[in-house]
């Protein structure tokens, strides 16, 4: 795999972490900052820096792994609580 494509997923991981937590997702700084990492992996995803690009991708996507993942499980389980709490009870169902 690519390492600019680790890295976009990395981004996108980072993305999901900071709509979990309610807070904005998708800001300038944000977009500005994904593109130029992305910009600077995906120049140093060639040659000799091949290997060097893929240990940093695999850093920050591990890093926004962890970040992300913990927010992923709690949003999973609040939804997973609501469906229960809104499922109906089998006297309830028209026939």
């Amino acid at each position: 795999m690519r390492a600019s494509v680790i890295m976009a997923l990395a981004v996108g991981l980072y993305v999901l972490a900071r709509w979990e937590k309610n807070e904005p997702a998708v800001t300038l700084d944000g977009v500005l900052g994904g593109l130029f990492v992305i910009f600077v992996i995906a120049l140093l995803d060639q040659g000799k820096t091949e290997q060097i690009a893929k240990g940093f991708a695999w850093l920050f996507f591990a890093v926004a792994a962890y970040n992300a993942v913990p927010a992923f499980t709690n949003a999973l389980k609040s939804a997973q609580k609501q469906v229960k709490a809104n499922k109906p009870k089998p006297h309830d169902t028209i026939v």
